[in-house]
């Protein structure tokens, strides 16, 4: 199954990062940049089809839409930031329409000792020198890559991923998305699962799910708003759905808040 991350593909200036031990990620895409870099043991780099395995030193950067997923081995850490084109605005007009031939690249020992130091083992970046820091990865990776013009299915998910993300609140179905990108319903429901790997109601209610988590972690709004807010016509098919997907009710989850 592959899903879209909107948090990772909403907003300006987005900037997080951490480090992992041994978490295995799911195949996912979004439409921010994603660096990882493997400090130490080895990490299995699924990306746009292609597997590349990440050892101690080596770093790997997604593209946006990128579909990716990490199989680290026993006793690996590695790092991940995720940050949007906001802080890499020359790189983004370079890669813009373009998809990459790799993925992984492994910069000269001064480089690497230099992202170690500034960005891997430094929480407190200023705006500058972190804008530093990805720009040295954006130059590094393109030494390391050759650009192609974009395949038009990463295009197709990009306009199903905007579409989802702005319209996901409101009565929308499959006929719609169809009707928006001028294909057939049936070749477009067909694509959605050769895409997705599963069907636009499940992604559908992927998306409202995450708006329903949002609004019960930061509001008191009760249960019956958010499901309504969220896009789900009943309050009996939010709960539904809430738990078949997490195993507990919403009211279940509020309370282990």
């Amino acid at each position: 199954m592959v899903f879209h991350q909107p948090h990772n593909s909403m907003g300006n200036y987005n900037f997080n990062a951490r480090i992992y031990s041994n978490e295995v990620w799911q195949h996912h895409f979004h439409k921010n940049l994603e660096l990882i870099y493997v400090i130490s043991g080895e990490v299995r780099c699924e990306v746009n089809n292609n597997v590349y395995n990440l050892t101690s030193g080596d770093f790997g950067l997604c593209l946006p839409y990128d579909v990716h997923a990490y199989t680290p081995a026993d006793k690996t850490e590695y790092y991940v930031c995720v940050f949007s084109a906001d802080y890499v605005r020359l790189f983004e007009k370079h890669i813009k329409g373009k998809s990459a031939n790799g993925f992984k690249f492994r910069p000269d020992i001064k480089i690497s000792s230099f992202l170690r130091e500034n960005l891997v083992n430094n929480d407190k970046q200023t705006v500058y020198s972190l804008k530093s820091c990805l720009y040295t990865i954006c130059d590094e990776f393109l030494k390391s890559v050759t650009l192609s013009d974009n395949l038009d299915r990463k295009q197709s998910i990009i306009t199903i991923t905007d579409y989802l993300a702005q319209n996901h609140t409101q009565n929308i179905s499959l006929k719609d998305l169809a009707e928006l990108l001028g294909y057939d319903y049936h070749y477009v429901s067909r694509y959605f699962h050769s895409v997705f790997d599963m069907s636009f109601a499940e992604l559908l209610a992927a998306y409202r799910l995450e708006t329903a988590i949002c609004l019960m972690d930061e509001t008191d709004k009760k249960i019956a708003d958010i499901a309504f807010e969220s896009g789900f016509g009943s309050v009996r098919s939010f709960n539904y759905t809430f738990k078949k997907n997490f195993g507990i009710s919403p009211n279940e989850y509020r309370r282990k808040k």
